[in-house]
């Protein structure tokens, strides 16, 4: 299912989106989808990213990060729990 929206765009900003999918041969409007699409992707992989970030540091309980991430949580304190084990035993030989 697709809705539609609208949005007011500046006449250059239009104009240069039309050259890009004219130069791309795509529709003004199927280019302006793949771009939002991107856009949110990487968003979400950056929030995602961080989220992990502030788990790892104990500035966020597990359940948040599961609120947040969903399954994805389960990995992320995977990974922490190896990156903690990995940073104990450089310490015993280093330290």
């Amino acid at each position: 299912m697709t809705t539609q929206i609208n949005i007011r765009l500046n006449e250059h900003l239009l104009q240069e989106i039309d050259t890009l999918a004219h130069m791309l041969h795509v529709p003004r409007s199927e280019w302006l989808r793949m771009k939002l699409a991107e856009v949110v992707k990487e968003d979400l992989l950056k929030y995602r990213e961080a989220l992990a970030m502030e788990y790892t540091m104990g500035h966020i309980s597990f359940e948040e990060l599961q609120t947040a991430v969903g399954r994805e949580a389960e990995d992320v304190r995977m990974i922490s729990e190896m990156t903690q084990k990995g940073k104990k035993e450089i310490d015993r030989l280093f330290g």
